[in-house]
C-alpha cells in the first residue's frame, strides 16, 4: 500500500463540497462553508495559505483518494513554529489500515525537516481511541485533555491534546521506517 500527500487536483472539487454538505448536515460548523470556499482551498493546495486550513493535502492510496490533511499555524493562535495537524479519512474502509499513521508520519516529517516547525501538535476527541494509538505509535506525547473544547449537537466533547518537539521527532523518526 501506497500513501502520497499530494495536492487536491480541480476536478475532486465537487467530490469534497459533497462531502462537506454532509458534514454540515450533520452538524458541523467547522470548515468551509461555500463550493467557492472549497475551490479555494483546492486550488491553494499543497501551500501554505492564511486560511483556517494552511496547508492542505489530498490523501491518496494507490491512486484513490481517501482523506484529507491539514497543518495550521496561526501567528494570532500559536508561537511562531507551533503546528497543529489534523487528517479526515473519508470513509470507513479506509480507517484501521495504517494509512492515517502514514499520512501523519508523512506530514510530521516535512514540517519539521522544512524548518517550519519545531513543535506540531495535534488534538482528538478523548473516545478516537484510533487517533489516539497513532499519536502514541509516531511518539507524540500525550499533554492532557482540553475539557468540554469541541462543539457538537449534545455538549461540548472532551479532546486528547500531544505535542512532538524537533528532539522528540528526531528520536522517533528512526522508528518510522514502515510509515512512509
Amino acid at each position: 500500500m501506497t500513501v502520497v500527500l499530494r495536492s487536491f487536483r480541480a476536478d475532486e472539487v465537487d467530490e469534497l463540497w459533497a462531502r462537506r454538505q454532509r458534514e454540515i448536515a450533520g452538524g458541523s460548523p467547522w470548515g468551509p462553508s461555500s463550493r467557492e470556499q472549497v475551490a479555494e482551498r483546492v486550488a491553494h493546495s499543497g501551500t501554505w495559505t492564511d486560511t483556517a486550513a494552511g496547508l492542505l493535502f489530498a490523501v491518496e492510496v494507490d491512486g484513490a483518494l481517501v482523506g484529507d490533511i491539514q497543518a495550521r499555524r496561526s501567528q494570532t493562535v500559536y508561537p511562531p513554529g507551533v503546528i497543529e495537524i489534523g487528517i479526515d479519512l473519508f470513509e470507513t474502509a479506509a480507517r484501521g489500515r495504517g494509512i492515517g499513521r502514514r499520512a501523519v508520519a508523512q506530514l510530521t516529517s516535512r514540517l519539521f525537516e522544512s524548518g517550519d516547525a519545531h513543535r506540531v501538535q495535534l488534538s482528538t476527541d478523548v473516545d478516537n481511541t484510533a487517533m489516539r494509538r497513532v499519536a502514541e505509535l509516531l511518539g507524540f506525547g500525550f499533554e492532557g485533555v482540553l475539557r468540554g473544547f469541541m462543539p457538537s449537537a449534545e455538549a461540548p466533547r472532551d479532546y486528547a491534546m500531544y505535542g512532538m518537539t524537533r528532539t522528540d521527532f528526531e528520536d522517533a523518526k528512526v522508528t518510522w521506517t514502515s510509515t512512509s
